[in-house]
């Protein structure tokens, strides 16, 4: 948990940097949180399905922990960790005027034609923040 604190202490502070593009008002928007219901049912089958007792089922958690999580970070989905649900982050599909079709991690709720200042996490993902 101290772990956790750190890092998004942390993350916290690279997006109080600033973020480098101007305001963006957004033009359309879709929210995606269902997608982390979905990985999060994704980690729930393998562990309700192992029998710790056994020898090899640690090592099979293990395994299949590592090669899902493998996946969602090869495929560009780590931004559907439910730990964003609960620190109230909301996952949105929005479109501006500059990006179409951009998934946007913003704490709130997006509406159209509220602006927002983003910044770059990866292709196509960006982290949002909504100016009042």
């Amino acid at each position: 948990m101290f772990l956790g604190v750190i890092f998004y202490n942390r993350f916290q502070y690279k997006f109080a940097k600033g973020a480098p593009d101007l305001p963006a008002k957004v033009i359309a928007s879709e929210n995606i949180n269902f997608e982390s219901v979905t990985f999060l049912a994704t980690y729930i089958v393998p562990l309700a399905c192992i029998d710790l007792d056994k020898d090899r089922s640690p090592v099979m958690l293990i395994t299949i922990l590592v090669l899902i999580g493998w996946i969602y970070i090869k495929t560009n989905l780590f931004y559907t960790n439910p730990t964003l649900a609960i620190w109230g982050y909301q996952i949105y599909r929005i479109s501006t005027a500059t990006r179409q079709n951009i998934t946007v991690i913003v704490k709130g709720k997006i509406k159209i034609g509220d602006e927002i200042l983003v910044k770059n996490i990866d292709e196509k993902i960006y982290l949002a923040k909504i100016i009042k």
